[in-house]
């Protein structure tokens, strides 16, 4: 007899990664192909359909029927109607891509669409850091800033799955412009970009830092993974940067922590590998602001799945939507 496994899409502006995913959340098939987000979105959306019929074909190999895909979308979305309404770091910014319908006309399964970060949030609450919690928040902090929010042991994803834009959440009243139109957001202050922008400063400023010996003086190549590695090495201007971006991400996550009261926080994204000085800064950020609820009660803890999260969670989501 056929188990029933589902297919999982991270949808990134420069790799999309598919995987047939059981019930159990193992990972069975996978498969990692090239965005090429400059074309026309029809033609990005086309090659995840062939992969995805590679990962249908593969499965069943295997003893396993696919009942459904998710695919996680970076950006803002119509979850009920499964289009895309904003993908902000995609050159075409892919507005009012009915994504759903064309996948669902190529595949003929169901697909559920879900913003990218929220489907880590659900993968790290099925199966990761917060198997063990009732209520959680997810941040992951990469490119841009995504979060995500469970309540009474379920993802919350809000009247049109909204819920969770961490990111946006105002640190700097009448501080710069972000790339949602607003000015002062976390994203433009504590993401990977705005972590090298800093960075960029202090190097165009001629400031003695090793950031520049790492880099071999190219600026081109500096990134949040060379900043952390400055910055475990003692220098001081890394630290300083990491130590802004942490105490920026605790004041929104405490902002957070006041309207959820959650038991767990858990931090993810690329950017969150940088290590112990910027969990600390953060950790220290929410205890200076959060003071109508004990901090203490809260976990702090890294997310667990990595980058298999992605995917993970979006087959989940599949699941949950198709029950």
């Amino acid at each position: 007899m056929e188990k029933t496994a589902f297919l999982g899409v991270d949808l990134g502006g420069t790799n999309t990664k598919i995987a047939v995913v059981s019930r159990e959340g193992e990972i069975l098939v996978r498969e990692t192909i090239p965005t090429k987000a400059m074309r026309p979105a029809k033609e990005v959306v086309e090659d995840i359909a062939v992969a995805a019929r590679n990962g249908q074909l593969a499965a069943q190999t295997k003893g396993y029927q696919v009942g459904g895909l998710g695919i996680g979308i970076p950006g803002l979305i119509d979850w009920q109607e499964g289009i895309c309404l904003l993908l902000p770091n995609f050159p075409n910014k892919w507005q009012g891509i009915p994504i759903k319908s064309w996948l669902e006309e190529a595949l003929s399964i169901p697909v559920s669409v879900i913003n990218d970060v929220r489907a880590i949030t659900l993968a790290e609450k099925r199966f990761g850091a917060g198997k063990g919690v009732n209520s959680l928040i997810m941040i992951a902090i990469g490119t841009g800033i995504g979060g995500g929010v469970v309540v009474n042991g379920n993802l919350y994803i809000g009247k049109d799955g909204g819920a969770g834009e961490l990111g946006h959440i105002t640190v700097e009243p009448q501080g710069v412009r972000c790339g949602c139109g607003n000015r002062g957001c976390l994203e433009a202050y504590a993401s990977g970009p705005a972590m090298v922008a800093q960075a960029l400063r202090a190097l165009v400023q001629q400031n003695d830092t090793l950031i520049r010996d790492l880099v071999e003086g190219d600026l081109n190549r500096v990134t949040p993974k060379v900043i952390a590695q400055a910055a475990r090495a003692g220098d001081e201007i890394a630290r300083e940067i990491l130590i802004k971006s942490g105490s920026y991400i605790g004041q929104a996550l405490s902002c957070a922590c006041v309207a959820v009261n959650p038991e767990m926080v858990v931090i993810g994204g690329g950017v969150a590998q940088a290590g112990e000085l910027l969990f600390e800064s953060i950790r220290q950020g929410i205890e200076e602001r959060l003071f109508i609820i004990p901090s203490n009660t809260i976990q702090i803890v890294p997310a667990e799945l990595g980058m298999d999260a992605g995917v993970i969670g979006t087959a989940t989501w599949a699941k949950e939507k198709n029950r």
